[in-house]
């Protein structure tokens, strides 16, 4: 995580990326599944916002230079939380002014080769999840156990076996 010469301390993220996962919805051929904002409430975010995500899918991306429109940029609070502002790699900074002397530091710092296996992680991981997915039935179940919800044993099953859809 760096800390820039004004102090602000930034780091990349890409848990938003969903991970490989059979009991989800097949994505279009060669495509990943991500949490994006929901049309109704855009960036910019503050730390205290809650804002709802919607599912979306993307093509794969092939370069470090393409996984970038992916990676988030978060921002370090004095009490050492993280929160999105709504910024990606591509276009950091979009919600905020940098110094000169700021955005030079970013840059720098975001040519290391952390940072590029950093992206080349991301791509694997979208590939990944994308391999995964092409299993997916396309909705996901739980369990009923006297009137309750067993979120403990999602399955996978045909609408028609006597399982409640979520």
């Amino acid at each position: 995580m760096p800390v820039l010469p004004s102090g602000l301390k930034v780091a990349i993220y890409k848990d938003h990326i969903l991970p490989p996962d059979k009991n989800w919805f097949k994505a279009p051929e060669n495509h990943f599944w991500y949490w994006t904002p929901a049309p109704e409430n855009p960036p910019p975010f503050k730390p205290s916002d809650v804002w709802e995500a919607t599912p979306a899918t993307a093509p794969i991306p092939k370069t470090r230079e393409e996984m970038k429109q992916y990676i988030r940029v978060v921002i370090s609070l004095p009490d050492g939380k993280m929160y999105w502002e709504g910024d990606f790699m591509t276009d950091f900074p979009f919600f905020r002014e940098l110094s000169d002397e700021d955005i030079a530091a970013w840059k720098t710092w975001t040519e290391r080769e952390d940072v590029g296996d950093f992206l080349d992680h991301g791509i694997a991981q979208c590939v990944e999840q994308y391999i995964a997915n092409q299993q997916a039935q396309g909705f996901v179940v739980s369990t009923v156990r006297d009137g309750e919800v067993d979120y403990a044993e999602k399955e996978i099953v045909p609408p028609d076996a006597g399982f409640k859809r979520q």
